[in-house]
């Protein structure tokens, strides 16, 4: 057996089956769906605050521009509402999502356990004070604090189902009714619980749970904004790929609370008119590093519908306009990509290229870090400069990260175009035999 064929068998026999584990692993699985159902707020709101501040200084003599910003003047007062409702109570969404997700995955009734989250989240997150209530953590910097909650909450209520703690009904009472009154115990549960314990956590230290958990959490979200910690990310996630199992999918939803913590501070910062502290946000994968899908396979498509090989560049015709959208699925297990020596280097090589040289541009300020969020099937050099202060020079950077994928794919393309070529002559001229024998069988049958 080779080397690569035994590699290949290692990482299916031990790392594939733990991948799959935790694709399937509720509390994982329900943090993923949760940060699913958050992300359209998210998207909608950064695309208001680009109608709001126009990429044009506010004294230009451009007509469309004056335009633009009589508009953003017009329409500040209604726009601003929404955006401070999505970016700035992201992580109450989260707490509800994550916390409605869970309970759904443990077949209990998701609507009470989101109310109940969201409550908890409360309790913890806003203190209030001479009548007000503290609003800071609803925003991104409570995100951590929200997924703990949310999987408190519903794991509290599990624990008292578990040990058949609830409100005993006649059978007569209605199932919905039912259902209502058994949160009863839950809400109290909480109250006795999580709650005295964020009173004396406030009172001993003076800083709220999520205050602290943030503190905690801070060398953590600074390693994630490393290089280091990019590149180790981009290998694991393709690696995965490699094996046919979708490493965003499992590795993402490890990984999103971290992203979209940097752009809300991002965001905070360009509001602040201060630098931007991080580099990579959701945005920095999607537009920098997998444009058109993981593994930068848009390169791929380009070399591969002028390819030599029918099936090639049949696979190229059919992925080609989808990968501009980010969808990769066709030229991944059409070419194959999965499980193909021949491409393990470039599918692996090729996005981590990308991430060190955005992350160096990023870093020296080079390009302007990105702070909104636009969908990830937007073709990525419209996706950067959309997410980047509308910085002319970050579409430039996603078509030259492009144009360098195509250069690092083109020698393992070349290879394996000439093995697929060679497989279809050998069909064809097996073809032809058959051919050649069923005429002869014919001229002897006469």
């Amino acid at each position: 057996m080779s080397i690569s064929a035994r590699f290949i068998d290692f990482m299916n026999t031990h790392v594939a089956p733990v991948a799959r584990r935790m694709e399937n692993q509720p509390h994982i699985s329900a943090i993923r769906d949760g940060f699913i159902v958050v992300l359209p707020f998210l998207i909608v709101g950064s695309f208001i605050m680009i109608l709001l501040i126009p990429p044009f200084d506010e004294n230009t003599t451009n007509s469309f521009g004056q335009a633009w910003w009589s508009f953003s003047h017009w329409a500040s007062g209604y726009g601003w509402r929404f955006f401070q409702m999505s970016f700035n109570a992201i992580s109450l969404l989260t707490s509800a999502s994550i916390a409605y997700n869970l309970a759904k995955a443990y077949k209990r009734e998701p609507l009470p356990a989101a109310f109940l989250s969201v409550m908890s989240f409360l309790l913890v997150a806003a203190p209030v004070d001479n009548g007000a209530m503290d609003i800071k953590f609803f925003g991104g910097i409570g995100l951590f604090s929200a997924i703990f909650i949310a999987i408190y909450t519903v794991e509290l209520t599990r624990l008292l189902e578990f040990l058949n703690i609830r409100i005993r009904l006649p059978k007569e009472v209605p199932h919905a009714v039912a259902e209502s009154l058994n949160i009863v115990i839950p809400i109290l549960a909480v109250l006795l619980t999580l709650y005295p314990f964020a009173l004396y956590i406030e009172h001993s230290t003076g800083a709220t749970i999520p205050q602290l958990i943030m503190d905690f959490m801070a060398p953590l979200i600074k390693v994630s904004d490393s290089l280091g910690a990019i590149c180790l990310f981009v290998f694991a996630t393709h690696l995965l790929w490699f094996l046919g199992i979708n490493g965003s999918l499992v590795l993402m939803q490890l990984w999103t609370p971290f992203l979209l913590q940097n752009m809300a501070a991002n965001l905070a910062a360009f509001q602040a008119g201060e630098p931007l502290p991080y580099i990579i946000t959701n945005s920095f994968w999607d537009f920098y590093i997998v444009h058109g899908a993981s593994g930068g396979v848009i390169a791929l498509a380009f070399l591969l519908v002028r390819s030599k090989s029918a099936h090639l560049r049949s696979i190229g015709k059919i992925g080609l306009v989808p990968s501009f959208f980010s969808i990769g699925e066709p030229i991944v297990y059409g070419v194959p990509l999965v499980v193909n020596p021949l491409f393990f280097i470039p599918l692996i090589f090729a996005p981590m290229a990308n991430a060190i040289i955005a992350y160096l541009l990023l870093d020296f300020n080079l390009i302007h870090r990105i702070y909104l969020m636009a969908p990830w099937t937007t073709p990525a050099p419209i996706g950067a400069y959309l997410v980047s202060a509308a910085d002319i020079w970050a579409p430039v950077l996603s078509v030259s990260l492009i144009v360098l994928d195509i250069i690092i794919y083109y020698p393992f393309f070349k290879m394996y175009e000439k093995v697929c070529l060679e497989k279809e002559q050998s069909q064809t001229l097996t073809e032809e035999e058959k051919e050649m024998l069923m005429a002869k069988a014919r001229e002897a049958a006469k």
